[in-house]
This record gives C-alpha cells, sequence and structure tokens, in this order.
C-alpha cells in the first residue's frame, strides 16, 4: 500500500467566504452545499480564517440565547408581548454580524503533499472536521475527516483487491464505498 497523499483525497474547488459576509450568507452557502465549514478568505486570496456551524451557532447563542435549552425553550414558548421574538432576534442577527466576528483565526492547515496519516495526527490533536490544504501559501483545497476516512477505506480495499460498487449517499455528489462479500 503505497503512502496516501493529502491531495490525493481533498475536495476541490473550495466554496469559500469573505471576513465581510454576512452570517447569513456562510449558513446559506452550508447549508446548500452540505457543508459543516468553509474556509474565510480576506480579498488577496489568502486564507484568514474558518467558519463552521458551530461557530454561527455559538453566535446566535452569545446574541440571543438561542442554541441552550433556555433559548430553546424561549423558541417554544411565547415571548413576553412586545419582546422580539428569540427567532427573530435570530434572523436579524445573522443578517448583521459578520463571518469575521464568528470565525476562528489562524486555522490549522495542511499541505497538499503531506500524508494523510499527518492530517489525521492533526484533526485528532486539534480536535479539527477539516483542514484548509495549502500549497505553495494558497488554499487549494479542504480536507475533512470523511475525506481521509474514504480515502483510507479505498486504499485497504485495493490493498485486500476486495470489489466495490458506489451507493448514493444522504449528501449528493459524495458517493459511499461499500465492500461486497462473495
Amino acid at each position: 500500500m503505497h503512502e496516501k497523499l493529502v491531495s490525493d483525497a481533498m475536495t476541490r474547488p473550495v466554496r469559500f467566504v469573505r471576513p465581510i459576509d454576512t452570517l447569513a450568507t456562510a449558513a446559506g452557502i452550508m447549508r446548500e452545499h452540505h457543508l459543516s465549514g468553509l474556509p474565510v478568505l480576506d480579498v488577496d486570496g489568502e486564507l484568514c480564517g474558518i467558519v463552521s456551524e458551530r461557530d454561527v451557532v455559538r453566535e446566535l447563542h452569545r446574541a440571543t440565547g438561542v442554541g441552550s435549552p433556555r433559548g430553546l425553550l424561549d423558541l417554544i414558548l411565547e415571548a413576553p408581548k412586545g419582546a422580539v421574538s428569540p427567532i427573530e432576534a435570530a434572523r436579524r442577527r445573522l443578517q448583521h454580524a459578520t463571518v469575521e466576528e464568528a470565525m476562528t483565526r489562524k486555522p490549522v492547515t495542511v499541505d497538499a503533499d503531506d500524508t494523510l496519516e499527518e492530517a489525521i495526527r492533526l484533526f485528532r490533536q486539534f480536535s479539527v472536521n477539516r483542514l484548509p490544504v495549502m500549497e505553495k501559501g494558497r488554499l487549494v483545497g479542504i480536507l475533512t475527516r470523511q475525506d481521509a476516512i474514504i480515502a483510507l477505506a479505498g486504499e485497504v480495499r485495493r490493498s485486500a483487491n476486495l470489489p466495490t460498487r458506489l451507493i448514493p449517499q444522504a449528501h449528493p455528489g459524495r458517493p459511499r464505498l461499500v465492500t461486497t462479500m462473495k
């Protein structure tokens, strides 16, 4: 089995946002493309952060309480008369807060020519779910934990000479490898 490189497993092209984009824009891109996070590029195309669904929820919680058990109850129960509903407060926050306010600065990255073994070490060491992939200081892809698992599973299958087939998955564009046994 040859050593798999990050470039063999990464996803490209990369969807991204700018620091000045609203959280509503970022959340919409994540929802539309079934992503849980996005790299943040400045006007020069330099990676300056990463924003995830967790960052968006944390910002909503900080601003409105939504995301906590109490905030959830406020959504279910009627808000006091004359008060802005938690849903409306969350919507306003998403429309007015910028990605820069919620993003993680200086994200952990990996180089395109690093091994998947190194990427997995970084996933574990920093408890992250995605790694922006860099080449000569520029963003060229993104590697998720799922990408790494699929690549390694395919490598194991090939080395064991097991037949496989692709089956559809809940997220379009990301078929799953299934090993069939005779």
